[in-house]
């Protein structure tokens, strides 16, 4: 995203990667191919718009969570990155979560004891990769290798740092105490520093692939559910944003660290003592894409859509539980598989697409009760389902709420935009940013629709229970 201080968002582009499957339970993403994306968009960005490169007041930099890259000394990869997807450490955290109190986990971290987090991924390398782990240095993000590739600096951000399930809340440093149950110390790790901290300047090579003058300024800058979060709400605490992408998550805002005792919510930081209390549904988009790349072959997002407006609320009693890569929240069951439920002969392929959509709308509405009890938060939403009004729909339909739309539709980058705003000193409090959060049109939910569902979601829930539990 290219922000011009008077004038706005002056362009947006983007640019994919792939992700590796080399085992089962294996996802993986390579660390270069994401630093050449990188590189591809911001000169993309600068030419494209001709912009002057000494005009540039900084990059700032957004990242996902939870990507683990074991790096040597000199910075180089090991492996592949682990993202957040990647299961194979299971085992390891089965035996963490007897071996450790998972509750007081939660309240030192934000992070309960699951796959995705370093914690049990630190023990299964010490298990499985002893070579690697004679090698390495450093376990990093895919963000940290980008920045020291950029700007020769090794550091993290605490809002990464914070989704690693290894960090502690009240010191807002490495957890020493988990680290050395896992057999591990803090020096593995990077200094942690505040999501408005102002990097070392580009390095010559680096800034001029980029089209950028050398020494051009880099911001950290923070996560993208918690930036996304900040893009879509301006951290209003009436508003619940909704983040639905290749997974899907809710966030509230808290002003201090926050956990929900005997629940799978987690608490990240965001930035200067903000955080974003949430839940995650992992098979959201992923679950879609597999779904049309298997069984739609030749077809593309548009037939999904054209396929399940055929279909009435409901899909004729075909309930779909896409639990593809397991449960986070707001159960732990990260060995969960996908169900279908209710097959018969009047069912074709529209019912199919109709259910996985009502499923995954089942999943978000039981994380997003686990948030709000009161089901009283305004909805705020992001990612990717906004190029699908018929889920969309279905969404606002189960939810029972109608869903604001911000009107800067890349909710992440634009929350980086507002972390660069403040750490150049152009906004004097983060809460100032609620004055650039718009909303655009909104999607209505139907009453009788929404009656309908309520109905429905006692039957997933009925049968979760039967099945998964």
């Amino acid at each position: 995203m290219l922000y011009q201080i008077r004038n706005g968002v002056v362009a947006v582009t983007s640019r994919g990667y792939p992700q590796y499957y080399p085992d089962q339970g294996f996802v993986e993403q390579d660390p270069d191919e994401i630093l050449n994306g990188v590189g591809k968009v911001v000169k993309s960005l600068v030419t494209e718009n001709r912009v002057k490169p000494s005009s540039i007041a900084a990059v700032v930099y957004g990242s996902f969570l939870h990507s683990m890259l074991p790096v040597d000394k000199n910075g180089d990869p090991l492996t592949r990155a682990l993202i957040w997807a990647d299961s194979r450490s299971i085992a390891q955290s089965e035996r963490l979560r007897k071996e450790l109190d998972v509750e007081e986990v939660k309240r030192r971290t934000g992070c309960t004891i699951h796959p995705l987090y370093f914690l049990p991924r630190l023990v299964w390398f010490r298990e499985n990769e002893e070579e690697v782990l004679r090698k390495t240095h450093r376990f990093v993000s895919v963000k940290e290798y980008i920045i020291r590739r950029m700007h020769g600096e090794s550091v993290v951000d605490r809002s990464v740092a914070s989704g690693t399930g290894i960090w502690n809340v009240t010191t807002l440093d490495w957890d020493r105490e988990l680290l050395n149950h896992a057999g591990f110390h803090s020096d593995y790790f990077s200094p942690p520093v505040e999501p408005t901290y102002i990097l070392k300047g580009m390095k010559s090579q680096s800034a001029s692939s980029l089209g950028l003058l050398e020494g051009t300024p880099g911001i950290i800058g923070a996560s993208d559910g918690p930036l996304a979060h900040l893009g879509s709400t301006g951290l209003m605490p009436n508003i619940m944003s909704l983040t639905v992408g290749t997974s899907g998550a809710l966030r509230r805002s808290t002003d201090s660290p926050r956990v929900i005792p005997l629940q799978e919510a987690w608490c990240y930081y965001l930035a200067e003592n903000n955080w974003v209390l949430g839940a995650v549904c992992h098979d959201t988009g992923i679950v879609m894409n597999w779904f049309l790349h298997h069984f739609l072959k030749g077809k593309d997002f548009d037939d999904m859509n054209s396929l399940a407006q055929e279909v009435e609320a409901g899909a004729d009693g075909l309930l779909f539980f896409p639990f593809l890569s397991g449960e986070r929240s707001p159960h732990y069951n990260p060995s969960a598989r996908g169900a279908v439920l209710g097959m018969s002969f009047i069912h074709d392929m529209r019912h199919f697409v109709r259910a996985l959509m009502e499923g995954i709308s089942y999943r978000l509405y039981s994380n997003y009760r686990m948030l709000d009890k009161e089901a009283a938060m305004e909805l705020a939403l992001t990612g990717g389902i906004r190029s699908s009004p018929v889920w969309m729909q279905i969404t606002a339909d189960f939810f029972g709420k109608n869903l604001k739309i911000p009107r800067v539709k890349e909710c992440a980058a634009w929350g980086a935009v507002m972390i660069g705003l403040r750490s150049l000193g152009i906004l004097g409090d983060l809460h100032d940013v609620g004055k650039l959060v718009e909303y655009g049109l909104s999607v209505d939910y139907n009453q009788k629709t929404h009656s309908r569902y309520k109905k429905i979601c006692t039957r997933y829930e009925d049968m979760y229970r039967k099945i998964f539990q």
